[in-house]
C-alpha cells in the first residue's frame, strides 16, 4: 500500500498567526493607498476661492470634481469678500452672488478678464417649522405683512449683501417698505439669516431657495423674480492671483456639463454662458 500525501492542518496558534499576517498585509495595502492618495492631494496646486456664503456646500462639491487643483475656500457675504479683495486679500477666484460686486472690483482694476455668469437662484421667505406664521400660510409679501403679529421679527441680510438687496427691492416693489422696515433685523450674510430662522430666533426671513434646502425650515413662498434684479452668480479671476492660468481653468470648468450637473443637483438654475 503506497503512501498517501499528508495534508498539514494548521494548529489554532498557526491559524491565528496566519490570520494576523493576512490582516497586517491588507492593512499595509490600505495604508499605502491612503498615503498615495494623500500625497497626490498634497502635490496638487492650491486655488484660493473666495465665494458667497450661499455657495458653501456646492463649492465643496465642485472642488471634488475639479481635478487640476485643490480649493482653499473662504465664504462670506459677496460685499465683504469684494472689499477684502479690493484691499489686497490674497485670492485667485471670486464667486459673487451679484454682478454688483464683480463690477465693484472691475472698477478698481482688481480683476483679470471678464466675469462669467455660472448660475442663478430664487429668493424665498422662510419661517421656523411649526410656527404660528406657517399655520397662517402667507403666499406673498402682502399676506406676510398682514400675518405678522406685534413683536414679530423678520431676518434680512445687511445692506449691501446681495440677498438682502434683492429682498429690499421686492419689498419696495410691493409698496411695503414702511410697513415692514420696523420688523426687519439685519444679519451679516444669508447664512446668518438662515440660522436665526431655523433656531426660531426670528419669525421669518429672506434667503435663497438653495439655502432653504440645507436647513430645517418651512418655505412660505417665493418672491416674484420680476420684483428684483436677476439673481446672477458671477465668477472672476483676481488680477493679483499667482495662479491665473489655473484660475481661468476653473472658470472654464464652471461652464462644463459636469459643473452644471452639480449646480442643478444643489438647486441652482444653470446660467452658464
Amino acid at each position: 500500500m503506497g503512501w498517501r500525501g499528508v495534508r498539514e492542518v494548521p494548529t489554532r496558534k498557526g491559524a491565528s498567526v496566519m490570520r494576523r499576517a493576512g490582516s497586517l498585509a491588507i492593512g499595509a495595502l490600505f495604508a499605502l493607498a491612503f498615503a498615495a492618495g494623500a500625497q497626490a492631494q498634497a502635490t496638487k496646486p492650491q486655488l484660493r476661492v473666495l465665494a458667497a456664503a450661499s455657495l458653501t456646500e456646492v463649492v465643496a462639491e465642485l472642488g471634488e470634481r475639479f481635478e487640476e487643483a485643490s480649493l482653499q475656500t473662504s465664504f462670506a457675504a459677496s460685499s465683504e469678500l469684494a472689499r477684502q479683495i479690493g484691499d489686497g486679500a490674497p485670492a485667485d477666484v471670486f464667486l459673487s452672488a451679484s454682478p454688483e460686486w464683480t463690477a465693484f472690483l472691475r472698477e478698481k482694476g482688481a480683476l483679470s478678464g471678464e466675469p462669467i455668469v455660472f448660475a442663478s437662484n430664487r429668493l424665498v421667505c422662510i419661517a421656523p417649522r411649526g410656527s404660528a406664521l406657517v399655520a397662517k400660510g402667507p403666499k406673498d409679501l402682502a399676506a406676510l405683512a398682514a400675518a405678522l403679529a406685534a413683536g414679530d421679527l423678520v431676518a434680512i441680510a445687511d445692506a449691501g449683501v446681495p440677498a438682502g438687496e434683492y429682498a429690499r427691492e421686492s419689498i419696495a416693489a410691493a409698496g411695503l417698505s414702511d410697513r415692514l422696515r420696523p420688523l426687519l433685523v439685519g444679519r451679516k450674510d444669508v447664512r446668518a439669516v438662515l440660522q436665526s430662522v431655523e433656531s426660531a430666533e426670528m419669525n421669518a426671513g429672506f434667503v435663497y431657495a438653495t439655502d432653504a434646502r440645507v436647513a430645517d425650515v418651512a418655505v412660505l413662498f417665493a418672491l416674484d423674480p420680476k420684483t428684483h434684479a436677476p439673481i446672477a452668480y458671477e465668477a472672476a479671476v483676481v488680477r493679483a492671483s499667482d495662479q491665473r492660468a489655473l484660475a481661468e481653468q476653473f472658470l472654464t470648468f464652471l461652464r462644463s456639463a459636469a459643473a452644471r450637473a452639480v449646480l442643478t443637483e444643489a438647486g441652482f438654475a444653470s446660467a452658464a454662458r
